[in-house]
């Protein structure tokens, strides 16, 4: 029994490094969901997002519900691109309100849907697409990559891609309104 006691705090310490290590890294589920008063401040911080002004990266998935995707394929339209996760509420609801979105403006405007492994699997993101009248096409992003090029760390994070391919807007878990108002302003340009 004493040998145990004299090896419980190093044990313990090993424990605590392994887990901050794991914490540093980004290890574990990223679902990073923030009350509503903190989503306001940090969809003005992800509008000051570095890609805001540039060329979309293109998506860098292996697997794909529905066709792949290259968004230059796209160029003349406007392009939708939400990252979500199948276990969030709160991606049910942003899916929700871009599929209207789609409805509303008809063939000007695709949207294309971006998710990872964590804590997913592919039949549990193809049941997700399935039930929640998700986008037609999505990528599955099982290393990242995209949401690395992206710079996403928080979910629902929806960008939108002008007609040349140029990402004009990037939020997080925006509203309908506010969505809406950033196509029209896109579509006018």
């Amino acid at each position: 029994m004493r040998r145990y006691l004299k090896e419980a705090p190093v044990l313990a310490g090993i424990a605590v490094l392994v887990i901050e290590l794991n914490a540093w890294a980004g290890g574990g589920p990223q679902r990073r969901l923030y009350p509503e008063a903190q989503l306001r401040d940090r969809q003005a911080n992800v509008m000051a997002s570095t890609l805001v002004g540039r060329m979309a990266p293109n998506l860098l998935a292996t697997e794909w519900i529905g066709a792949p995707v290259d968004l230059r394929d796209y160029r003349g339209k406007v392009v939708i691109l939400d990252f979500f996760g199948a276990w969030s509420n709160v991606s049910r609801q942003q899916i929700g309100s871009l599929r209207k979105l789609c409805e509303r403006y008809g063939n000007q405007v695709v949207m294309v849907g971006v998710t990872n492994l964590d804590g997913q699997t592919i039949d549990k993101i193809q049941e997700f697409v399935r039930k929640n009248r998700a986008p037609d096409l999505v990528a599955i992003d099982q290393q990242s990559l995209t949401h690395r090029a992206y710079q996403v760390q928080e979910i629902p994070h929806t960008f939108i891609i002008d007609r040349e391919g140029v990402v004009q807007f990037a939020s997080v878990a925006a509203d309908e309104a506010q969505l809406a108002t950033e196509i029209d302003r896109v579509l006018a340009n």
